[in-house]
């Protein structure tokens, strides 16, 4: 089976981009400039990445907010128009199918974004459950999305939006549909680098355009398109979660950093082995780490607690934002608290690296001040 390519795949090619297979799909792992440079664009003026690769469903109907509410974890219920939330979608065991985001137009009207990897599954127990009055729609081949993230990206979009309307868009709202040059755009405010920033969604012939317009007016602003390599070491510095490493299907969603997306007040699917699994007590326990020196944890790498293996390492990257310290996200079979020694080693090799547990997010984040403070 072939990758896909998304709408914007030669313009990446034409840019010198190294490209490489994700979820099924060809990315820019990094361009010429190189990942460490993107990463600090990013941090500092504004970077631009095509996740087109992501699915988008829409909800429609009149049982679409209950279908939801029992579908995701999260207070479905209580948002309203022009706001987003994040989300698990669980299974009956209470793992996670995905981790999402959800945006409401209306009562009736309501999009998930998905993760590319899940994406079929996601769509398969969506219409599993759906009931008669619910309408899915999906909409990924005729959607791209473009991330704009960094403390310059207000900056680049004044140039199409009016500061007023910008000011307005708080964190997780949306504005829902802006021009930037002509071109019909949704502009949300969520994010996965830890910086203020947009995602801009329109239809998918409009996507080359709408890319070559940023690059071409951002460079005023130190804007550098940027690739998976430098998104994923911007997550992890940010404290956030990627779904088949911190988040699986096969375990309770539990002990991990992330349990703000529980609402406990309302019934979800998945809830009660959820409970079931406090009340017997879990087996599983995700926590941020940094080591000492320069050389990296991967994925799989053991972790050694009081001298015995007691998890492994479930992302590790060099953060460029703090000197290229060794950081990332482990699991352990047992709680750890913060400042807890540990040492990461590498499987068939003696190859040991010592470090503690920290919090996260490992860096300071811009992305929920407020939007005046950068225009």
């Amino acid at each position: 089976m072939h990758a896909h390519k998304t709408p914007l795949y030669q313009m990446h090619v034409k840019s010198g981009a190294k490209m490489t297979e994700f979820a099924g799909w060809l990315l820019p792992l990094w361009y010429e400039t190189g990942q460490s440079r993107e990463h600090h664009a990013t941090r500092q003026a504004c970077g631009l990445f095509d996740i087109c690769h992501m699915g988008e469903f829409e909800i429609t109907g009149p049982g679409a907010r209950p279908f939801l509410s029992r579908i995701l974890t999260n207070h479905v219920d209580r948002i309203q128009d022009g706001q987003a939330l994040y989300n698990f979608m669980l299974n009956e065991a209470g793992g996670v199918i995905d981790d999402c985001i959800l945006y409401r137009f209306s009562e009736e009207r309501w999009m998930l974004v998905v993760n590319a990897a899940n994406l079929h599954e996601d769509w398969n127990w969506l219409k599993r459950h759906a009931p008669g009055n619910v309408v899915l729609e999906n909409i990924s081949n005729q959607t791209v999305k473009i991330d704009l993230q960094g403390p310059n990206a207000p900056k680049l979009m004044n140039r199409w939006i009016a500061p007023d309307t910008l000011s307005s868009l708080k964190f997780f709202r949306t504005l829902d549909y802006m021009r930037i040059d002509g071109i019909p755009v949704m502009v949300s405010r969520t994010g996965y680098t830890g910086e203020i920033g947009f995602e801009l969604y329109t239809d998918s012939g409009n996507g080359v355009d709408l890319w070559n317009l940023l690059i071409q007016e951002g460079g005023d602003f130190g804007l550098l398109p940027c690739g998976l390599g430098a998104r994923d070491t911007l997550r992890i510095e940010a404290g956030l979660p990627l779904h088949g490493h911190e988040l699986r299907p096969d375990c309770p969603a539990l002990g991990h950093p992330w349990e703000f997306v529980f609402d406990w007040e309302k019934a979800f699917i998945g809830k009660e082995a959820l409970l079931s699994a406090k009340q017997t007590g879990l087996s599983r326990f995700v926590s941020a780490f940094r080591l000492s020196g320069r050389r990296k944890a991967m994925p799989g790498w053991k972790v050694i607690l009081d001298g015995e293996e007691a998890g492994q390492v479930l992302s590790g990257v060099l953060s460029p934002t703090l000197e290229n310290a060794p950081i990332g996200f482990l699991e352990t079979t047992r709680p750890v608290s913060e400042g807890t020694s540990i040492l990461c080693k590498q499987p068939e090799r003696e190859l040991e690296v010592e470090g503690e547990i920290c919090t996260a997010p490992f860096v300071p984040l811009t992305a929920r001040k407020k939007m005046a403070d950068f225009l």
